[in-house]
């Protein structure tokens, strides 16, 4: 759920801030992609270098992750990879306090290039933790999954009776994660009215957050 509060908030700062192109919600640049063909006034550019930015984020992500066994709950290379992210994510922060949350255009693309490599490492990274119906980012298929869960609870017939418990519990996380995601978007709405400068800092802070959490996690088990 942290998480899911940075790629929101993220979102958020690149969607009011940079350009109106998402750097966590690929949907979205894919539908402005799209529509930009057949609409002059449309933004090509920004949705394009937002999504490629992405994945080449995911797959540095992936990457650095590739050796998680299956059913693992964190690794280290989860929290180094969430360090990088929270890296540039500092670096764009930098850039948007120096240059008054007023950057050029140019810097404005290098900035949303930024924050969408470090979404997709955050992407790329949780993929690899398998967690059940609950993705940090891209939040579609966290609503169809908490969606159909629901009225699978609602018609009696979760998929699996034995494990009812855990499937409410997942259902819970579900919900959990989207509410968050929801309230770092209105948080960074917010901040943009009245403190512009500390718009950066909130993903910033979730991703340190939950980078260290996770990496004194790991050290304690071993």
């Amino acid at each position: 759920m942290v998480l899911a509060v940075a790629s929101g908030s993220a979102d958020g700062w690149s969607f009011f801030g940079l350009g109106h192109a998402f750097v966590a919600n690929m949907t979205g640049n894919t539908v402005l992609l799209g529509i930009s063909v057949f609409d002059p006034h449309q933004e090509t550019l920004r949705p394009l270098i937002a999504l490629c930015c992405y994945l080449a984020g995911t797959v540095g992500g992936t990457f650095i992750t590739r050796r998680i066994q299956p059913g693992a709950l964190w690794a280290k290379s989860v929290s180094w990879t969430l360090f990088l992210e929270a890296l540039l994510l500092i670096g764009a922060e930098i850039g948007w306090i120096a240059t008054a949350h007023a950057p050029a255009p140019r810097l404005d693309n290098l900035l949303l290039g930024v924050i969408a490599v470090a979404i997709g490492l955050q992407s790329g990274a949780m993929v690899q933790l398998r967690i059940p119906g609950v993705v940090t980012t891209y939040i579609s298929g966290t609503w169809t999954t908490l969606t159909n869960g629901l009225t699978l609870l609602g018609a009696r017939t979760p998929r699996v009776e034995r494990q009812k418990t855990r499937f409410e519990e997942r259902l819970a996380l579900q919900a959990g994660v989207l509410a968050v995601y929801f309230l770092s978007a209105v948080l960074t709405g917010w901040c943009f009215l009245h403190l512009p400068r500390l718009v950066g800092a909130i993903p910033t802070a979730a991703v340190l957050l939950a980078a260290a959490y996770g990496a004194l996690g790991t050290e304690s088990e071993q």
